[in-house]
């Protein structure tokens, strides 16, 4: 009995404690509900109550102040050029290639009166190079005329002028001489000693007033040149040929016994021109004749049976038989009084010279871009070679009047321009000596090439 009664009471503790486990657990939970704990986990700190901080709100930041909407600034002007290049044909000159590209005559006019001062067009040849910018306008920006590597002019605007330059490389320049003999013609006899044309056309056009090398050139002729040499220096500092510069002195004998001779003399800085040993210019008024031709078909005479009507009718002029298309050039400066149709001269122009001079040329197949009124120069291409009007074939009829009369031009020795003048005739001895020595006008010995 008194062991039950031992065991009674312990059981009673045992379901207290049980008791007071369950209720300590039940207000543990609910106070983890009331602090929002989770349930797992927890811990004996979890059964404190803890006191909730406010949690501050931010206020939304400031919006940024818009920037000002500005105007946008106006665009600059959008320059337009127009562009044309290209490079002369054989017998062609700056007018006609730019024609070719629509340009006016009044525009190649005034690019030639502007770069007078550095370069003339009468030397223009086949190869050189152009390049023209234009304004919306039409006016000329910039021009370029590169004759080679070494040799460009340039036109620039600057307000209303147009500033010409001549613009070239640093070049090594040699005295040079060349000598032959002519068998055939003077282009094959200079290019067989190493020579370009070029400096057979500056050789040429030096006594164009005194020979006609379409037709006056003989088997056994000589010719003496003395000239520059030009190298191009490249930065490793070795140098190469680049081509003849200018012609120092120039001698042309022919086999019939007529002797020419000439010098360069720069008369003024910069300008300078071709004079014989007494001190008279070589240039003259007129050429000796107006194209490259193959013969004259027709002389000057006051009675000759025409081809076409059979009529005997004077022929008051020359007829120069040429390929059709060949370049016919203006014999002297002049101004255009006439450009059409004449009648059987068929496509003709008149140009008046000074001292009473009037040439025509007719028979023309085509004019370039030429007005009445126009001023032409020397050697200036007014028109191409064909059969227009009474004609049998292609040819120039060239006249030449005087006060209105015929004047032969095969017998014509026209003016020649200035001479030394006698303040500088002293000098040009001097000059033309040394050019003269250093030529060798002696007769022909050698064959020659060299270096001087």
């Amino acid at each position: 009995m008194r062991n039950q009664t031992a065991r009674k009471p312990a059981r009673m503790l045992g379901t207290a404690s049980w008791g007071s486990l369950a209720l300590a657990a039940a207000l543990s939970a609910s106070a983890a509900w009331q602090a929002g704990s989770e349930r797992e986990g927890f811990s004996s700190a979890s059964l404190l109550p803890v006191p909730q901080q406010a949690v501050p709100v931010a206020s939304p930041a400031p919006r940024p102040r818009p920037e000002p909407v500005r105007a946008a600034a106006p665009a600059p002007p959008v320059e337009v050029r127009i562009f044309s290049e290209g490079e002369l044909r054989r017998g062609e000159t700056l007018a006609l290639a730019l024609d070719r590209q629509d340009v006016s005559a009044q525009l190649v006019n005034e690019i030639a009166t502007a770069l007078r001062p550095v370069f003339d067009f009468r030397y223009a040849r086949a190869g050189d190079r152009y390049r023209l910018a234009q304004d919306e306008q039409g006016r000329i920006v910039e021009f370029e005329y590169r004759r080679s590597e070494w040799e460009r002019y340039t036109l620039a605007r600057q307000g209303d002028a147009l500033v010409a330059e001549r613009i070239e490389p640093e070049l090594q320049i040699e005295q040079a001489r060349v000598a032959g003999m002519i068998s055939t013609n003077l282009y094959d006899a200079v290019e067989a000693l190493g020579e370009s044309g070029e400096l057979t056309h500056d050789f040429a056009e030096i006594f164009a007033w005194d020979v006609d090398f379409s037709r006056s050139v003989r088997p056994g002729d000589e010719f003496h040149i003395l000239y520059e040499r030009r190298y191009l220096k490249n930065p490793q500092g070795s140098r190469r040929y680049v081509g003849a510069g200018r012609i120092l002195a120039a001698r042309y004998a022919s086999v019939l016994g007529d002797e020419h001779s000439a010098v360069y003399f720069e008369h003024a800085k910069g300008r300078g021109g071709y004079y014989r040993a007494d001190g008279s210019a070589v240039e003259r008024q007129f050429l000796q004749a107006p194209l490259t031709y193959r013969r004259i078909s027709s002389s000057y005479t006051t009675s000759r049976v025409h081809p076409i009507t059979g009529r005997r009718t004077p022929h008051l002029g020359i007829d120069y038989a040429a390929a059709s298309g060949t370049p016919v050039w203006a014999v002297g400066n002049g101004r255009v009084t006439f450009r059409g149709w004449l009648g059987g001269l068929g496509r003709t122009v008149k140009i008046r010279h000074e001292n009473g001079y009037e040439s025509w040329y007719g028979h023309l197949s085509r004019f370039p871009k030429l007005s009445v009124g126009q001023s032409v120069r020397q050697k200036q291409v007014i028109g191409y070679v064909g059969s227009s009007g009474l004609s049998t074939g292609p040819h120039l009829h060239f006249l030449l009047k005087k006060n209105g009369r015929h004047v032969n031009p095969s017998r014509m020795h026209a003016a020649a321009a200035a001479p030394i003048s006698g303040q500088q005739k002293q000098q040009f001895a001097t000059v033309r000596d040394g050019l003269l020595q250093a030529l060798d006008p002696n007769a022909l010995r050698i064959v020659t090439n060299e270096a001087l």
